[in-house]
């Protein structure tokens, strides 16, 4: 006890004696006895006890213990030198280790000084990264921008140099468009002019050839005529019967193979045209027109135009057994012949040096004469535009009608009615024409391909348009039938069109031949492919078919 006493009273005196003199008795606890301690400095009677000694004096001066505020009771207390050394050691252990605590409180305040300056610093330092990431990232960005920005313009110069060589380019092709049209269009204009200049060669060589053929006539009709004249009688050997076929190839090889002359036509071409009347050669095959196909018959040209023309004999439907004919060939080429029938009865037909039949007069017993066609008379110019239009066309099919319902369709008015009146050559050539006559499709007549014979079986389908003509010939012997023919588009062009004319002429042929309708009353033309029923390439048996039409009221 009186060690730690000792020990107490050292560290307390230590303590005491480090104290500032300046304290106040407030500032300090009673000298009360902690176990067997006493801390100094300590408060005793008021006074402020800084040693053991100052404490033992004390005592020594009360005579007596000392009361203490904290147990209101006397104590004796009694320090030793001993005591007081270890209390101010103990004191000074304290006060190290307050010393130590408030080194290391200052240190840890360092400590938690340099962590707050160093969090500080990083917080700094991580504002200042965040602001040169910001930095860099808006460099970054300004950068990105910036080449963007010169990319756009390089791109949008190079879009502009594009579209301006585009637009260069698109000027050049159109200024070549337009330079090509306009060459196109002077070729083409050309192209028409020249073909107006040969149509109007073409016309004014025809209408000189019709003049040169009316005063031949004219002068043959008053015993003038100076021709050479042939006359025979027709045998049933010499003419075609409805029931032939269209045996003769086309293209005449074997016969045009047969010792072809200088000017590029064979003895068959030649036999030919001259037997369509007597035609010199060289005039029909002039100004560019050349021979496409040639058949037994009938020989197909093609123009400068590409226009096909058939050339035939027109005359030739006429020539029946018994007949008597007589025909008279003038020094241009043209014809003019007399059928003297059985009966009294006479034809007499007028042609151009080409074969077409330009004029036809019948002549009854009794000396009564029609006028059946007159192109010899100068026609007057068509303009299709001007001419009524025919929306549709009836489409009438014999099958499906009665006699009578025959005739009304034969002697129906013209398609949307016109005072005009035509020549036969306008109403054969111009389909708008043709067209203001209604037709009437034969539809018991289906040709085989390639073929222009009727069979006996299919001839006596046709009685009722037999008759029926027959009666409205009788009635009006100026009544004149159109028999086209036609054929699917299988074939060349120049082929279906020599096809197609022997087909038209069967059928007349059949109708004269079963029914007596009059072959003068008839004529007969062919169109090829060119008016398809059923528009197509493949062979359809509904276009091998025949027309007829009445055209009669178009006639002049």
């Amino acid at each position: 006890m009186k060690t730690l006493l000792k020990s107490s009273t050292a560290i307390g005196v230590s303590i005491a004696m480090a104290l500032p003199t300046y304290a106040t008795a407030q500032d300090f606890d009673s000298c009360a006895m902690d176990g067997d301690q006493i801390l100094f400095p300590c408060l005793a009677d008021n006074e402020i006890i800084r040693s053991a000694d100052e404490l033992n004096a004390l005592i020594e001066a009360a005579g007596g213990p000392l009361q203490t505020e904290e147990t209101g009771a006397a104590e004796d207390v009694l320090v030793t030198p001993t005591d007081e050394a270890a209390a101010q050691a103990e004191a000074d252990a304290a006060a190290a280790a307050q010393a130590e605590a408030d080194a290391a409180a200052a240190a840890q305040a360092e400590t938690d000084a340099a962590a707050a300056a160093q969090a500080e610093a990083d917080a700094a330092a991580a504002a200042q990264a965040e602001a040169d990431a910001a930095a860099a990232a808006q460099a970054e960005a300004d950068t990105a921008a910036q080449a963007e920005a010169e990319a756009a313009a390089a791109a949008q110069a190079q879009a502009d140099a594009d579209a301006e060589a585009r637009a260069e380019m698109e000027a050049n092709a159109a200024a070549a468009a337009e330079a090509e049209a306009a060459r196109l269009a002077a070729e083409e204009v050309q192209a028409e002019a020249d073909r107006a200049a040969l149509r109007e060669a073409r016309a004014a060589e025809r209408q000189a050839e019709l003049d040169a053929a009316a005063a031949a006539a004219a002068a043959a009709a008053e015993g003038q005529g100076n021709g050479e004249v042939v006359t025979e009688e027709v045998t049933e050997n010499e003419v075609r019967s409805s029931d032939q076929e269209f045996e003769t190839a086309v293209t005449g090889t074997q016969e045009a193979a047969e010792n072809n002359d200088d000017d590029g036509l064979s003895k068959f071409e030649k036999a030919l045209l001259l037997g369509l009347g007597a035609v010199v050669v060289g005039s029909v095959l002039k100004n560019g027109d050349k021979v496409l196909s040639r058949s037994g018959d009938r020989v197909v040209v093609e123009d400068p135009n590409g226009d096909l023309r058939v050339l035939k004999d027109d005359d030739a439907l006429l020539r029946r057994p018994g007949d008597q004919v007589e025909t008279e060939t003038f020094a241009d080429g043209s014809s003019r012949s007399i059928v003297n029938k059985p009966d009294g009865s006479r034809v007499v037909t007028v042609r151009g040096r080409d074969g077409t039949v330009l004029r036809r007069v019948n002549i009854a017993a009794d000396g009564t004469e029609y006028v059946l066609f007159d192109d010899l008379v100068e026609e007057e110019r068509v303009v299709v535009n001007e001419l009524p239009q025919v929306v549709s066309q009836s489409n009438a099919t014999v099958g499906t009608q009665d006699e009578n319902a025959l005739r009304a369709a034969l002697e129906a008015e013209m398609n949307a009615g016109t005072d005009r009146r035509f020549s036969l050559r306008q109403v054969r050539d111009i389909k708008q024409v043709r067209a203001l006559a209604p037709e009437l499709e034969l539809d018991a007549v289906r040709f085989a391909t390639g073929s222009a014979a009727i069979r006996p079986e299919q001839a006596r389908s046709l009685a009722q348009i037999g008759r029926t003509l027959s009666d409205l010939v009788r009635q009006n012997p100026r009544t004149v039938i159109l028999v086209e023919g036609h054929t699917d588009a299988v074939g060349s062009a120049s082929y279906n069109l020599a096809l197609s004319d022997r087909r038209a002429e069967t059928v007349a042929l059949a109708l004269t031949e079963y029914f007596d309708v009059p072959p003068e009353n008839m004529v007969t033309q062919g169109y090829g492919e060119s008016a398809l029923k059923v528009l197509t390439l493949s062979d359809e048996a509904a276009n091998r078919r025949a027309v007829v039409r009445n055209i009669t009221s178009l006639l002049r």
